[in-house]
């Protein structure tokens, strides 16, 4: 694993292994309520988060062809997202966990490997990224965890000059799938009314959140090379469609301790009459929730130009819900 990869592991572990200490005794209802607030907080962080990565300065890198030198880049990045915490800060209460520190904000890491191929006989760029960590367990904690962003973009030089800043426009797709997971020790009780048998217990729960998005992406940037230093600033709008949620797989008892059968499922079902999204069996219970949204941002910062090399600094603001990001970014570059 490299020292990048690494990196991106060590700190959405940090920041989102707080979701998987265990249940606190809680109700269906208001677990899924909360499930379908955190989703909803997913649907609109999620494309800030999935628009890092492919943020170089340059608003246009030049053709590859007809050009001498071609252009072309690769490199990578590594950066994070902000989001609201009061909706995970609930869910994890759910599990078990009381948030150690105060703050309002959770920290949504993401890292790419990327390139950009100048276009062919047009003023048009293309660019690629991917950033990936298979289902890897963490430090014997019992706690697993994966990670997958992939997307590409294609810009269009409106404005391509020597004289005056570079101008284009863009169109992008990004797709992330991600979560976190691990075993719980004891076994742990949800209600589905006020009676005192109304109630199930899992056994040793293995507790998962997961979340995806896929992202449609356009964008506006200018650039202006001065020296050694390109600065540069950028608008981006998303429309993105979300979904996030959790699964426990755990054998389900009753609460006289004996297998849920059929009709105690037909009970649980009656009380969640009209709660969209929750799936019940003998052998765990599940949700996911889908949601979509827009999403506006505003990008830029500048890079340092080393001969070939380029170093980024950008940073990133979500209009919508006011939370911020950063990345610092590495590439080689003709």
């Amino acid at each position: 694993m490299n020292k990048q990869l690494k990196i991106g592991a060590i700190a959405l572990a940090l920041v989102l292994c707080l979701a998987i200490s265990g249940f606190s005794q809680t109700d269906f209802r208001n677990l899924q309520k909360d499930v379908a607030n955190f989703s909803e907080d997913l649907a609109k962080s999620l494309p800030f988060n999935s628009s890092l990565g492919l943020n170089w300065s340059d608003a246009y890198i030049g053709k590859l062809f007809p050009s001498a030198p071609p252009h072309f880049g690769v490199g990578g990045s590594f950066g994070f997202t902000t989001m609201d915490l009061s909706s995970v800060e609930k869910l994890a209460g759910y599990f078990g966990y009381s948030i150690p520190f105060s703050t309002n904000k959770m920290f949504l890491p993401a890292y790419t490997a990327e390139g950009r191929l100048g276009g062919f006989f047009l003023p048009f760029d293309i660019g690629f990224k991917i950033g990936y960590l298979p289902p890897v367990g963490l430090w014997g904690s019992g706690m697993n965890m994966n990670y997958l962003l992939v997307g590409g973009d294609i810009r269009y030089a409106v404005l391509d000059s020597s004289i005056w800043p570079k101008v284009s426009v863009g169109i992008g797709l990004n797709y992330m799938d991600a979560g976190v997971g691990g075993k719980v020790g004891s076994a742990q009780m949800i209600s589905y009314g006020s009676g005192s048998d109304d109630h199930v217990t899992l056994e040793k729960p293995d507790v998962n959140l997961k979340w995806n998005t896929l992202a449609l992406d356009f964008k506006a940037q200018i650039s202006k090379s001065f020296f050694i230093i390109t600065p540069y600033l950028g608008l981006g709008a998303s429309y993105a469609w979300s979904s996030a949620g959790y699964s426990v797989d755990s054998t389900i008892k009753k609460s006289d301790g004996t297998s849920l059968d059929s009709a105690e499922i037909a009970k649980i079902k009656a009380y969640l009459s009209g709660v969209k999204g929750i799936d019940i069996s003998g052998s765990g219970v599940s949700s996911i929730i889908d949601n979509s949204a827009f999403s506006f941002r505003a990008f830029g910062g500048f890079s340092v130009n080393m001969s070939v090399f380029r170093l980024d600094f950008t940073g990133l603001y979500s209009f919508l819900d006011q939370n911020y990001g950063a990345s610092l970014g590495f590439r080689f570059q003709l």
